[in-house]
């Protein structure tokens, strides 16, 4: 065979292999396209469909992976038209029995979520879906939070919304899974005998049927008496704890009243197990700074705000 034959010959083997390649690289390119969309399609349709395990696995971008965690949590358009229609309403304390008063702000954020003992009356499955409510919530607010003042990768304006949602609901579960507990006590100071030693009294009929019936656990209806019941006892154990100055303690706490300071010697050891309350209303603060907040749809966000400012007041631990 000539030279020139195969010179030609060469050239048109390099001009297929190139072609070829071009082929390959053009092809493995599409693919490339068509996973990235079937994979958002996948997303979309896991979310659409409320398979929010299924999106979890299969979304890649924080805010839908944000959305399945609220999903999770109950949060989406399903439950949202149900609770429409079955809003809460503040119960009337029996007469006779000082229960305080019945801050409903719980009860509202279990009923948009499906967690009310209307929905789930079994208590020990519904403290559960509860605390595991609180932990989706959590997890959204964690994907989000921490880029709200981020300019690098901001959040969008969605984004920032479901981050205020999320830290709104599970502070105030948060707030149910602490306090909401069917225990009362007059007062949020113990009292002393003249051994000093610590009780916290229940209130007077809160054994009785009716009143039974207003105090159930983990129902989002906050009586302020249940509150006074863990803080009571949370002021008796700090008390307890302390090596000296019991009596003077004592004597000033019977002073106090409710949105005064706590003495320095328990406030740390009375309001630690509420520090939590203090975080998540600071993020929330700072979130809802992002937003033009107006109309029913955001209510239950200003509620469980102002829910969990005035309960941090009314014991102490917040100015």
């Amino acid at each position: 065979m000539s030279e020139k034959k195969l010179k030609i010959i060469n050239s048109l083997k390099k001009k297929f292999l190139w072609s070829l390649l071009s082929g390959i690289i053009f092809v493995l390119s599409g693919c490339g396209d068509f996973v990235k969309e079937t994979d958002a399609e996948a997303c979309n349709k896991a979310i659409d469909e409320r398979d929010y395990d299924a999106a979890l696995s299969t979304c890649t971008s924080r805010k839908d992976k944000a959305t399945a965690y609220m999903g999770k949590a109950g949060y989406d358009i399903v439950n949202l038209l149900k609770s429409s229609s079955t809003a809460p309403s503040a119960y009337t304390a029996p007469s006779g029995v000082s229960l305080g008063t019945d801050d409903i702000s719980g009860a509202s954020i279990l009923n948009i979520l499906q967690l009310s003992a209307d929905v789930i009356s079994d208590d020990t499955k519904r403290t559960t879906a509860i605390t595991n409510s609180k932990n989706y919530l959590d997890n959204a607010s964690a994907l989000l939070h921490p880029y709200l003042s981020d300019n690098s990768s901001p959040l969008s304006a969605d984004e920032i919304l479901l981050d205020t949602f999320a830290l709104a609901f599970s502070m105030q579960l948060y707030q149910v899974i602490t306090y909401d507990n069917a225990t009362t006590a007059a007062s949020i100071v113990p009292s002393a005998d003249g051994s000093l030693n610590l009780t916290c009294p229940e209130v007077d009929g809160a054994d009785g049927d009716e009143a039974k019936a207003m105090l159930k656990a983990m129902d989002g209806h906050l009586w302020s008496t249940e509150r006074n019941s863990i803080q009571c006892q949370l002021m008796k154990s700090a008390i307890d704890s302390l090596s000296s100055g019991q009596a003077a303690l004592v004597n000033e706490l019977e002073n106090w009243s409710e949105g005064d300071a706590l003495p320095e010697a328990i406030s740390d050891l009375v309001c630690n197990p509420v520090n939590n309350l203090i975080t998540y209303l600071s993020k929330l603060t700072d979130s809802i700074s992002k937003l033009a907040l107006s109309g029913d749809n955001t209510k239950a966000i200003t509620d469980a705000q102002t829910s969990t400012n005035t309960l941090l007041k009314q014991v102490g631990c917040k100015e």
